[in-house]
């Protein structure tokens, strides 16, 4: 260990500096090694590559003359700014497509590869997803978000690489058709009208044209990006399919989707605490959401939410010590040196996180 690092910006690398971990392009190859010591070669190279930011040793950047380390970012930092690149990186990407352009694969490529060589950070990524965020870039935001989620469901279902960059992939791309809905539709703040809400569900079919055009894009990932809004029961849209005819990997996405949309405020409703989906999720989605893929996101999920501080019916803060498995909205928490159980209390309930 060299001590501290800080993520800057290759234009602002100087010789001298050392990186602090590997540094990948987009396909996972290794364009420099941990602890390099940085020339004007290396640097050129890294900006050829399209890299932007690299982490560097706190103690290599003090050795370099005229170097002031205020305009860097520390590693604590550094999963937010990557998160925020790729943030814009898919807004771009609608964007264009709204503009008439076709998907920039070689941009998303790019966010996918990223966030699967971030997949151990789970506690970052969900703090992340519980960030508040701002209403009018919901749709950039969810598409990073169910991406994230996606992931992690994946692989805790322990479906392999392959399979583990496919529901990436899916995640990212989901709600990609609404970049053709008008956007009038996408930020109107009160209940759409049924034509509206007719032109909203075309989004799904919208979505599998723009993807599909993309012969690189595998066809199972298409298929999610057309059917996550199927429904186990056979109610969903846009072909009103079962279960039985629901890829897996639609399947992921649809949980992942449901949460984060709970979970953000929207144009037209103010968000729910985590518990509130959690009890949505657990009791009141029989026929909609796939089992299987349910009980491995909450039993994994709620896991992270022990230690979270919340705010009971009551008015007293709370931290939240123990997720009941029976009911995952009702956990044990613990006000000063008191505990009480949510599942014995019945008429305490949390009604906000902090």
């Amino acid at each position: 260990m060299r001590g501290r690092r800080f993520i800057i910006s290759v234009d602002s690398c100087k010789p001298g500096m050392r990186t602090a971990e590997a540094i990948v392009n987009k396909y996972g190859g290794v364009i420099l090694f941990e602890d390099t010591s940085l020339d004007e070669r290396a640097i050129e190279h890294l900006k050829n590559m399209g890299i932007q930011y690299i982490p560097v040793y706190e103690e290599s950047m003090l050795t370099v003359s005229g170097v002031d380390k205020d305009w860097a970012i520390t590693d604590e930092y550094n999963f937010n700014v990557k998160y925020e690149q790729d943030v814009h990186t898919i807004k771009k990407a609608l964007s264009d497509i709204s503009s008439g352009k076709r998907l920039n694969k070689e941009a998303t490529d790019g966010i996918v590869h990223s966030m699967i060589s971030r997949a151990q950070e789970n506690r970052n990524m969900i703090d992340t997803v519980m960030q508040i965020r701002s209403i009018d870039e919901y749709t950039y935001y969810h598409c990073m978000n169910v991406s994230m989620l996606s992931m992690m469901i994946a692989r805790w279902m322990d479906l392999g690489d392959t399979m583990v960059k496919k529901c990436t992939e899916a995640g990212l791309l989901h709600d990609v058709g609404k970049a053709m809905v008008p956007v009038e539709i996408i930020n109107k703040p009160g209940k759409l009208t049924d034509s509206e809400f007719e032109e909203m569900k075309r989004h799904s079919e919208y979505g599998y044209l723009i993807v599909s055009e993309n012969r690189s894009i595998d066809h199972d990932v298409a298929l999610a990006v057309l059917t996550h809004h199927e429904k186990e029961d056979g109610s969903g849209y846009p072909l009103g399919l079962t279960g039985d005819k629901i890829n897996q990997i639609a399947k992921i996405v649809a949980v992942s989707d449901i949460f984060d949309a709970m979970t953000a405020n929207r144009v037209y409703k103010y968000k729910d605490t985590p518990f509130k989906v959690f009890e949505l999720m657990q009791h009141q989605s029989f026929g909609v959401l796939d089992p299987t893929v349910l009980n491995v996101f909450l039993n994994n999920m709620t896991h992270y939410y022990v230690g979270s501080k919340v705010r009971l019916s009551t008015g007293e803060t709370a931290e939240v010590v123990f997720m009941n498995r029976l009911d995952f909205s009702r956990p044990v928490v613990k006000v000063e040196e008191s505990f009480i159980d949510l599942a014995v209390s019945k008429t305490v309930t949390i009604v906000e996180f902090l």
